[in-house]
């Protein structure tokens, strides 16, 4: 048992030794930095500083002002992460609330105005008589403030615009619609129009007789069909269309019987003066 105490005491103190070792060093570091940050030369100050939160990760004022050099090269979101760091492993609230205060003005640089408002507000719980935390508390919340009517006001635009968008296709839409509503009744307009000529000209054929009535035509004149039975005329050179209805070569029997009577009505003639001739030669003999 005491064997394994002396040699746990003897770990402990290598241990102790170790640590102390690392945090002198560390403490070199900071100094180193501390002289370059002075002397405005921010990125040698934060080559020291990184070299020292190495040695003790732990380190307050490491991370501190390595924060507070990032800041100086206007690197801000890697300062935060190194403000908030140092706020966590600090054990006094003086310590916590300049880590706060400081990540407050990095969130302020980024416009990040609701998280400077969170960051302020932590730094007056540390550190609640603070004026300058305080003042710039104030003027995160004005700048909140802002920024969220103006996204309103962003957004409400946003709206009017989509509104406005949505009314000139909807009027365009209806100005399609009309104008096709229009040309479909000119359209109908030219084809009653056509109709309508149509059944003039059909109205006016009919009056002339383009469309005659049942009866046909009587000789050269165009028949209203009122003639039962039709007659035609000797000498007639067939002038118009011949009667739909007529016996087919009524014309030609007249003609030949005609012919024959006067063919009979000749022979008459002759055999009269035939006998005739008889009578007086038998006088004279």
């Amino acid at each position: 048992m005491i064997y394994f105490l002396k040699h746990y005491g003897f770990f402990i103190a290598i241990v102790i030794s170790t640590i102390t070792f690392a945090q002198n060093k560390a403490k070199d570091y900071i100094i180193e930095g501390n002289s370059y940050y002075e002397d405005g030369k921010f990125d040698n100050a934060e080559y020291s500083y990184k070299r020292a939160a190495l040695e003790d990760p732990t380190s307050v004022k490491a991370n501190y002002n390595l924060g507070n050099a990032l800041y100086k090269q206007k690197r801000y979101k890697e300062s935060i992460s190194h403000y908030n760091r140092s706020a966590e492993v600090a054990t006094s609230k003086a310590d916590k609330h300049s880590a706060y205060h400081n990540a407050g003005n990095a969130y302020l640089e980024e416009q990040n105005f609701e998280k400077a408002v969170e960051s302020f507000k932590n730094a007056l719980r540390n550190d609640p008589h603070d004026e300058s935390t305080r003042y710039n508390l104030a003027y995160a919340k004005k700048m909140l403030e802002k920024q969220k009517q103006k996204d309103q006001n962003q957004s409400k635009q946003s709206s009017n615009k989509e509104d406005q968008k949505k009314d000139k296709n909807d009027q365009q839409k209806q100005d399609q619609q009309k104008d096709q509503n229009q040309q479909n009744q000119q359209q109908n307009n030219n084809q009653n129009d056509q109709n309508q000529e149509n059944q003039a000209d059909k109205n006016q054929r009919e009056k002339d007789g383009g469309n005659p009535k049942n009866g046909g035509q009587n000789g050269d004149q165009k028949g209203d069909g009122n003639q039962q039975n039709p007659q035609i005329s000797q000498g007639s050179k067939g002038e118009g269309a011949d009667k739909e209805n007529a016996p087919i070569g009524l014309g030609e029997g007249m003609l030949k019987a005609l012919q024959e009577q006067e063919m009979r009505t000749q022979r008459r003639i002759i055999q009269q003066k035939a006998d005739k001739q008889r009578s007086n030669t038998s006088k004279d003999w």
